[in-house]
């Protein structure tokens, strides 16, 4: 078990009333199916280190969630590709869902880091649409050894990665489980049963294999040089199978947001983002996926916040899914954790840093004499004033690395006997990518 800086709710269901998220179980009539759960977290508040793909943030009434196709309002999935009604339907239609498993000798996928672009041609909208579109998919998820025929649990948008068949898409749109079952239409509404090479719920990212050839891969840019205020264009299959690969287009707002409970630093753009779009490409000028379509803000008086992973990290973790089916080289400390905030700072005469909370039984931290309510300052004598930069330092090593770890321990309410002191550990795996 990783570091879960958690907010503590079992399931998230699309509405707030009175301040609190609305009940509701796994159902998916009637709106977007919920993100994966996240386990309830104990004593108070927490913030998350090892974070699902669910992005959930709740500030003045603002939810953010991923973008699961599915159904919205009343509308449901049919069996795509030309309106056939499920009696209609025969197996003979779609090719059978290759038997395949991670690889590790599969393809890896490259980002073009030369960049290029001084020798590039800009392209504009209708060209870029003409170049992405083939590339990207829809997804569409069942519940596994179900007759697919039957309604869909949930759906989005994936991006083509090889000529044989290897798909990217959002974790969560496969319900963060290799057990689902998939169909991938392609932009020419072409139909194929897919099998989940793995997922990996921690980035929200999820690799799927199809048996087809002479398809046409996307090309990836590095998105280490990316810069705010680029144009940019989203495609995916918002809503439903109707609506298969729509272009949107806006500018690059930010890049390294955090959000609330996030692993990952992502994209923010005001594209139109919508429900269906998770697993999409948003894509730079030259046509090249620059980040996958994954969250928006929704609500009544906030407009255009979109969020995508970025290219580097989607590439990152895709090769590493086709090879093992889960990430096996990320290190953690298996704690809980908040954050000692500036305020909390000055009004304690404590260091900022990450509160330790809770430490798991399987933490290296259990047996040494680190406590709950220590406060993490340092890694390698590299300072973290927050849960955000204690992932990222921890990002930098992986399992068997032994660590120094930097902690504040308060005196009995006060700063007399406080005192700082270090421990080394040595990080255990956090291979666990899928949620139960």
């Amino acid at each position: 078990m990783a570091e879960m800086f958690r907010d503590g709710f079992n399931n998230f269901p699309y509405g707030l009333s009175d301040g609190y998220i609305q009940g509701g179980g796994n159902g998916y009539s009637g709106g977007p199916p919920p993100p994966p759960a996240i386990p309830r977290a104990k004593g108070g508040k927490t913030t998350a280190i090892c974070l699902v793909g669910a992005v959930i943030i709740i500030t003045a009434a603002i939810l953010i969630f991923n973008i699961t196709g599915g159904t919205a309002d009343n509308t449901e999935y049919n069996i795509p590709a030309g309106g056939r009604l499920a009696e209609e339907y025969t197996y003979d239609d779609i090719p059978d869902a290759p038997y395949v498993q991670p690889d590790a000798d599969g393809p890896q996928i490259k980002i073009r880091k030369d960049g290029g672009e001084s020798s590039r041609k800009k392209l504009d909208a209708s060209e870029v649409y003409k170049k992405v579109s083939p590339s990207v998919v829809c997804v569409t998820a069942y519940e596994w050894g179900m007759d697919y025929v039957l309604d869909a649990t949930s759906g989005g948008s994936g991006i083509i990665l090889t000529e044989d068949g290897y798909i990217a898409t959002n974790s969560h749109v496969v319900d963060d489980s290799t057990k689902t079952g998939v169909m991938v239409t392609l932009s020419d509404k072409r139909e194929y049963l897919g099998t989940i090479v793995g997922v990996d719920a921690k980035t929200d990212i999820a690799v799927i294999k199809i048996d087809a050839d002479g398809l046409t891969p996307a090309e990836f840019a590095d998105s280490e040089k990316l810069s705010v205020g680029q144009q940019v264009f989203a495609i995916g299959t918002p809503l439903d199978i109707e609506f298969l690969n729509s272009l949107t287009k806006g500018t690059l707002s930010a890049v390294g947001r955090l959000l609330s409970n996030s692993y990952v630093r992502y994209i923010q753009t005001d594209a139109a983002i919508n429900p269906g779009n998770s697993g999409g490409a948003l894509v730079d000028e030259y046509g090249r996926v620059i980040g996958m379509n994954t969250a928006k803000i929704v609500s009544s008086g906030y407009d255009n916040m979109g969020f995508a992973i970025p290219s580097d990290t989607v590439v990152e973790i895709i090769n590493k899914l086709i090879r093992y089916g889960k990430v096996i080289d990320r290190g953690t400390l298996s704690i809980s954790a908040k954050d000692c905030t500036l305020y909390m700072s000055k009004a304690n005469k404590i260091p900022q840093g990450v509160i330790i909370t809770e430490i798991n039984d399987d933490s290296p931290l259990k047996g040494t004499r680190v406590q709950e309510n220590d406060i993490i300052t340092a890694i390698e004598d590299v300072t973290v004033k927050s849960t955000a930069e204690l992932v990222d330092e921890l990002k930098k090593y992986k399992p068997d690395d032994t660590v120094k770890i930097t902690l504040y321990r308060a005196g009995n309410g006060s700063d007399v006997n406080a005192y700082t002191f270090d421990v080394s550990v040595r990080l255990i795996s956090d291979s666990k990518t899928e949620i139960d």
